[in-house]
């Protein structure tokens, strides 16, 4: 499961929190938000999990520990979506779950 996305780079808009790129390497991830409320924010060298679901559609998740985060994605190539539910500051006062769905609108990648 770990490496599956591996060389795969996606920008993806959500209306509501703006424009992030990642990117699988290594058997890692890395993202950085490229506009809205997050631009700036980035992290790297998360592990990942991914799973295909069907055709060229993945379940991905991956852990932020100091952040207290879990991110999962169901990532669908095909029909350019990507929905997404992250659990942010869990085992805080700030724990927020989040659960939005963003279009893609670029993926790099040797296999793409």
């Amino acid at each position: 499961m770990t490496g599956m996305l591996d060389g795969t780079v996606m920008v993806y808009t959500y209306p509501e929190m703006g424009t992030v790129r990642v990117s699988y390497e290594g058997g890692t991830v890395g993202f950085e938000w490229l506009a809205g409320p997050l631009k700036g924010q980035a992290g790297e060298g998360f592990a990942y999990r991914a799973r295909r679901v069907g055709g060229d559609r993945f379940f991905v998740n991956w852990h932020e520990p100091e952040a207290r985060g879990f991110v999962t994605l169901h990532v669908d190539f095909e029909a350019g979506r990507v929905c997404s539910s992250v659990l942010v500051g869990y085992a805080t006062n700030e724990e927020q779950v989040l659960f939005h769905e963003a279009t893609i609108d670029r993926v790099e990648s040797a296999g793409r």
